[in-house]
């Protein structure tokens, strides 16, 4: 492509240029075309209309379950398509394709995008069997068992969230609640009956809504992923994933392991453990993830993070947007590029105040030991958060770039370097002590429409020009999910 049709396209479809960027490299992107004497199939389910009997091949003859999808023999470059406005309770586990053709998860027809849902529904009367002293506890079910942690209780689709405790005393005021791992019963601390102070009641169980141990060659498009006690997409050992246009949110909180008697709570929108490559996360929109929103980490001697993208993605009430770490010394990291995102309110998502360590950041750069090179942040927007926006614990920063990004802090500290803090009007000092951010500015980035968290930018805002390319820092999107 010539540069002057690339700048072009740059300043007028943002979409055009990713696909031609993908294009180019597949590697983070659209695999190779592939022998079309061999058409892929493409499947069809929705939750309303399907069948588990039929053939799944229209979506006249679609399939109904998560079940028959996670059983069915799914080639390389077979599709499966969900029904717009459909919802499914469950686990998606993903088939995979190979080097020429990528099994596709995607979305048909019109309307709302497909929901894989990580909960159980309590919000019937019957559910619910009143104790002593404003408590409730769930009634045993075999077709909806508690039968692993329950990480979150979501009232009326996050109007309300549970605080989760970790003993039956411990419930004093209303939304506390305890899962009994002997019984499989959640007891919930409530005045009155809880269906009769919200509508919709989801206990959030600890399984990651797709898991993906071992996937290679996997897309994810238009999919919403919701109420899920672990990882919305999580697993470990993965190679050409891409989860493009995903909504992701209120994920996590379930007890990962208990550590000196304290208990560990975990829970990220998208997590690569461990051995990861050549994997992409784009225009998704991602919000109240208990821990980060996306993260690549891992703690083995095979633990290898190669050559992975997340950019044009919209984040806002995580506790990290971005959470990075790597070890022991045998590890290795490269080409991690962090680009193009919009990130809001760090630490401001329903678990921050019920955490054993709330430390709200955007960029949450925990100890890392591994070698590194090449890890870029750049034309991100980072605003506001509990605790500062960046963070980095040790000095392993001569493989790190940072720079063209708009950072705005409306109250303390703006960078925790080396546990050194900067406030906004001290930027030069940080730039002085970091080497980072030489281009980037410090200034709040007016976005046109906060309160219904639409953060694109608002004509005038600093953010148009601070970029190192002809776009605007931070993503292309709405964030508004019903936009």
């Amino acid at each position: 492509m010539k540069p002057s049709l690339l700048a072009a396209l740059l300043i007028t479809s943002p979409a055009v240029l990713l696909y031609a960027e993908n294009a180019r490299n597949p590697a983070v992107g659209i695999p190779p075309m592939t022998n079309p004497s061999m058409p892929p199939a493409t499947y069809y389910v929705s939750s309303s209309r399907g069948n588990d009997q039929a053939d799944g091949r229209s979506p006249q003859t679609a399939w109904r379950t998560l079940s028959r999808v996670n059983t069915a023999a799914i080639e390389p470059g077979d599709t499966v398509l969900f029904q717009r406005d459909n919802l499914w309770r469950g686990q998606l586990r993903p088939k995979n394709g190979n080097a020429s053709r990528a099994v596709t998860y995607g979305a048909y027809g019109s309307g709302a995008k497909p929901i894989i849902q990580g909960s159980v529904a309590k919000d019937d009367p019957e559910d619910w069997v009143k104790s002593d002293n404003s408590l409730w506890a769930t009634r045993s079910s075999t077709t909806a068992p508690l039968d692993v942690d329950v990480g979150n209780i979501i009232f009326d689709h996050g109007r309300a969230c549970g605080v989760k405790k970790w003993r039956l005393e411990d419930l004093h005021q209303n939304g506390d609640f305890w899962y009994d791992d002997t019984k499989h019963q959640v007891w919930l601390y409530s005045d009155s009956s809880p269906t009769t102070q919200f509508h919709s009641i989801e206990l959030a169980l600890r399984n990651h809504i797709i898991l993906e141990d071992n996937a290679r060659y996997v897309t994810y498009e238009d999919l919403h992923l919701r109420y899920g006690g672990a990882h919305g997409i999580g697993g470990t050992n993965t190679e050409h994933i891409t989860a493009r246009r995903c909504d992701i949110c209120f994920i996590g909180g379930s007890l990962q392991k208990m550590r000196d008697g304290k208990p560990i709570r975990y829970g990220n929108g998208v997590e690569f453990w461990n051995r990861a490559q050549h994997n992409l996360v784009e225009q998704c929109r991602i919000w109240e993830i208990y821990d980060a929103a996306l993260t690549d980490q891992g703690n083995g001697t095979d633990s290898e993070q190669v050559d992975i993208t997340y950019r044009d993605n919209t984040i806002w009430n995580a506790e990290y947007s971005f959470e990075f770490w790597n070890r022991p010394a045998t590890a290795r990291t490269e080409n991690i590029l962090f680009e193009h995102n919009t990130c809001v309110n760090a630490g401001h998502g329903w678990g921050h105040n019920q955490r054993p360590d709330p430390n709200g950041h955007h960029l949450m750069f925990w100890s890392n030991t591994a070698p590194a090179r090449d890890v870029v942040i750049r034309n991100n927007i980072f605003c506001d958060s509990t605790d500062a926006c960046m963070r980095i614990d040790n000095d392993w920063t001569a493989a790190l770039t940072m720079d063209h990004n708009l950072w705005f802090q409306a109250s303390g500290p703006l960078f925790d370097f080396l546990r050194r803090k900067f406030a906004p009007d001290q930027a030069d000092s940080y730039r002085s002590a970091t080497g980072f951010d030489t281009h980037s500015l410090v200034a709040e980035p007016k976005f046109h429409d906060p309160a219904r968290h639409d953060y694109r930018l608002d004509a005038g805002s600093p953010g148009i020009n601070t970029a190192s390319d002809a776009r605007p820092c931070g993503s292309i999107l709405s964030a508004n999910p019903n936009d």
